[in-house]
């Protein structure tokens, strides 16, 4: 395909994927991974441009390389004929070449074009340009080398940053780009192309959850916007000290509890205040701020997250945002349940967000019935028919005295087992005699193992333990309850925590017992589950390793004891992208453990 055509299908193909994202959808443009890498920085007097040349795009700037390379020192006057140019409000700027030479590739994520600690393989020129400034120019335009019919020549990957703010993520440079410069809160910079424009651009957003027993509310919003509500210490281009941080986040979990109230099921209910943080967000993800980072007011983000305890699942919830201004006119929001997040946008014309129960079946947590576990042999019929009808004869045979009916006893047993193994007859075994095999036990421990799950969807600890004894015995109870809580928490998200959906036995394998009566088996196990905060909703898969002691305790078995032996992340969190999201409202997870263990209770789905 030749270069201008294929340049200007790729500049189709952003403008439609852009087009087309939904608020929880991850964009791949693949803009990070062009033969060129174009890094644009632009503060109050200078513009810098960070160049990666691919060897094969070194044609299409030959004119600025071959001018760096032949100068006699460097920084050097950039040609007019360079190619790559850059307009001040319509005025051509002339710059330098401060820095020339030849690294390897820096390697970037795929999604989030965000730098990875390998280098690459790939040889590439880097320069590096500089363009003073005179003033605060209102439009900048990017433009990539061009051939006459306005094409790019060369496939350019490219992001600019205002005051250390990014304008766009990564996307194409496939035409001359106007980007207009709020130079008082550069946050506001704005490409002419919204497609172009970060992901992530919106100072406020709202988002609702609704959950067994607890309906969220939770902001992601920029403090400095909200200083324009109310009185808080935050200013523009100025660090936030690490020493002050809480009371800054006091001062504006205060004011955020009462704003966007809630309404549920006619009830205005109090919001709990649950956590607040200061977040750095990115495309794939987002998480809490360490205290070790440094947080500027222009770009800094908290996430503040508020609770309604519920009994059950609420049938109606409404949401009224009261945030807006000349500047807050549009605010991202979505309603999430099981089925997935609906997302929209509140206006001042459409202020509310509205979710009404729409959800089939029963969405409370639920428990599978805990099988007692059984030996079984396998004994063709004929056999079993053959060892019935001897034990008749034998008894007869006793009280007559009869040697003769023995006999006949003795034949009957012998010919089921010579006789033609027609059919098999599955014979129910003591654990004394016979311990259950690993296929035998399975249907016990995953119900086990799935009701420990369950049970810490329970938002009040009496209640978790009240179910947590159903499944572990008292001396394990506390520890594995801790333990779990544990690992199905978020800590670099501030304590999120993973509902588990679906349990997954992979393993199990009979070990001796070291108490009499009780079963003992080595288990591996993947448990599945999703959290959904900050905007995104999250799939969490953990894999375990452990050597469980089931025993009788009362008249239920439980798990006596557990030795958790490995514990290992199999998929990093992911948010879920649109198609995704329409996969999840439009089918339910099913349990994968197949025949192993019988399948567990489907997950609701809309109607």
């Amino acid at each position: 395909m030749p270069l201008t055509a294929r340049a200007a299908l790729v500049a189709l193909a952003v403008s439609v994927t852009a087009a087309s994202a939904s608020a929880d959808a991850v964009m791949v443009t693949r803009a990070m991974t062009a033969s060129t890498i174009m890094e644009a920085f632009v503060d109050d007097q200078r513009i810098v441009v960070e160049l990666e040349v691919g060897t094969s795009d070194e044609a299409a700037l030959r004119e600025l390389i071959a001018e760096a390379s032949s100068a006699p020192s460097l920084p050097t006057p950039i040609p007019a004929s360079a190619g790559l140019s850059i307009r001040a409000d319509g005025r051509p700027l002339k710059g330098t070449v401060d820095e020339l030479t030849r690294r390897k590739r820096i390697e970037r994520d795929e999604v989030s074009g965000e730098p990875l600690p390998e280098k690459g393989t790939d040889e590439v020129v880097f320069l590096r340009l500089h363009y003073p400034l005179r003033g605060q120019p209102k439009e900048l335009v990017f433009e990539p080398p061009l051939t006459a019919e306005g094409y790019a020549t060369t496939d350019i990957g490219f992001v600019v940053y205002h005051h250390g703010i990014a304008v766009n993520d990564f996307r194409y440079l496939a035409a001359g780009e106007p980007v207009l410069l709020d130079w008082e809160d550069p946050f506001y910079s704005r490409f002419e192309r919204r497609t172009l424009n970060r992901k992530y651009g919106s100072p406020m957003n709202i988002f609702l959850y609704v959950e067994p027993f607890e309906v969220r509310k939770e902001f992601v919003v920029r403090p400095l916007d909200l200083a324009r509500f109310m009185d808080v210490d935050i200013e523009a281009h100025q660090q936030i000290p690490a020493d002050e941080r809480p009371e800054v986040l006091k001062r504006l979990a205060d004011f955020l509890k009462d704003r966007a109230r809630v309404t549920i099921d006619g009830q205005r209910p109090e919001p709990i205040l649950d956590r607040i943080h200061f977040l750095k967000r990115g495309l794939r993800m987002t998480r809490v701020v360490t205290p070790d980072e440094p947080v500027d007011g222009t770009s800094a983000m908290i996430g503040a997250i508020f609770v309604y305890p519920v009994d059950g699942i609420p049938k109606d919830v409404r949401l009224s945002w009261d945030l807006f201004d000349d500047r807050i006119t549009r605010v991202p929001a979505s309603a999430t349940d099981e089925a997935g997040p609906m997302p929209s946008f509140l206006t001042p014309d459409d202020p509310e967000l509205h979710w009404v129960n729409y959800l089939k079946g029963g969405t409370l947590p639920s428990e599978l019935e805990v099988a007692v576990p059984q030996s079984n042999l396998s004994m063709p019929i004929a056999l079993l028919i053959g060892i019935l009808l001897a034990l008749g004869l034998l008894i007869v045979a006793a009280r007559q005295r009869s040697w003769a009916l023995g006999l006949v006893a003795v034949a009957l047993v012998a010919s089921g087992w010579l006789a033609p193994p027609i059919g098999l007859i599955r014979v129910p075994v003591p654990a004394s005699i016979r311990p259950p095999s690993g296929d035998e036990a399975a249907p016990t421990i995953h119900a086990l193992l799935y009701n420990v799950y369950r049970a810490l969807d329970f938002r009040q600890e009496e209640v978790v333990f009240d179910r947590l004894a159903q499944s572990l015995s008292g001396e394990v109870l506390e520890r594995v309850y801790l333990e779990m809580r544990k690992g199905l928490r978020l800590e670099n998200q501030g304590g999120a925590r993973v509902r588990v959906r679906e349990v997954e036995l992979l393993e199990v394998t009979p070990q001796e017992p070291t108490e009499a009566g009780a079963l003992r088996y080595r288990t591996r196990w993947n448990a599945t589950g999703s959290v959904g905060h900050w905007g995104h909703t999250h799939m969490r898969t953990n894999s375990y390793d452990a050597l469980m002691t089931l025993d009788r305790i009362g008249k239920q078995w439980k798990i006596a004891d557990i030795d958790i032996l490995e514990e290992q992340r199999v998929h990093l969190i992911r948010c879920r992208t649109r198609l995704e999201q329409s996969f999840w409202r439009g089918t339910h997870a099913q349990s994968k453990l197949g025949t192993i263990a019988g399948r567990q209770p489907d997950a609701d789905r809309r109607l």
